[in-house]
């Protein structure tokens, strides 16, 4: 029994039942939700720091989910990016897949990019840029802007071991390490003029012409 009272504990509880809240429907979030404006560099700002987002939401105002160690960027109800929380001062974190569709438009920058200058980037990737400026120039920067972008598809680990092989056989193109990606996931076209074995087993009907001259003749009877 409850002390000074006549109810058992179970009927103190079912009572008390009837005045409880069910739980939310989805679990509680830690976080301050923080609203930022894109600048024109796709950048936000959160406290003193900035991050970048993707340059598709340059103009646009985004919520932050400031956790205690992330954070998750969202637009439109979905999650655009997220970055390990930091508590340094006046940092700057880029991601260079960000801007990948604005160097598409002036792919010169990606010399200076602040992004292609990230330690996550492998440096054979800046290695092979320089060397396909030398050998294509301007073209090299246009060309390698497209190289970058392939690692959506393919992953960084794939892309990475591509150009690794075309650097080995001292081929710095784009034409080479596209090749080279083709033979590693074996989609690799076959040589001009060749036709696909199920098209070359394919046996096409000869048509009885005299089929055609009896059709002539009872349209024009």
């Amino acid at each position: 029994h409850v002390p000074r009272t006549d109810e058992t504990v179970a009927q103190v509880w079912a009572k008390e039942k009837l005045t409880l809240h069910s739980l939310p429907g989805t679990p509680f979030e830690a976080c301050r939700l923080i609203s930022c404006q894109v600048n024109q560099l796709s950048l936000i700002h959160v406290e003193t720091n900035q991050y970048s987002v993707p340059c598709a939401y340059v103009g646009q105002a985004v919520w932050v989910k400031q956790f205690v160690d992330r954070l998750i960027i969202v637009a439109q109800n979905q999650v655009i990016t997220e970055y390990p929380r930091s508590y340094g001062r006046n940092q700057l974190f880029t991601r260079l897949d960000h801007y990948l569709e604005a160097l598409l438009k002036k792919p010169r920058a990606i010399r200076d990019a602040h992004p292609f200058q990230n330690p996550d980037i492998p440096e054979i990737f800046r290695h092979f840029h320089r060397r396909m400026r030398e050998t294509e120039g301007a073209a090299g920067d246009r060309k390698f802007v497209r190289l970058l972008l392939l690692h959506r598809e393919l992953g960084l680990n794939l892309l990475t071991q591509a150009i690794q092989e075309a650097e080995r056989k001292q081929i710095f193109t784009y034409e080479a390490v596209h090749e080279i990606i083709q033979k590693m996931t074996g989609n690799v076209a076959g040589p001009v003029g060749q036709a696909p074995e199920a098209l070359e087993n394919y046996k096409v009907k000869v048509t009885d012409i005299n089929q055609y001259r009896q059709l002539v003749k009872e349209e024009n009877q």
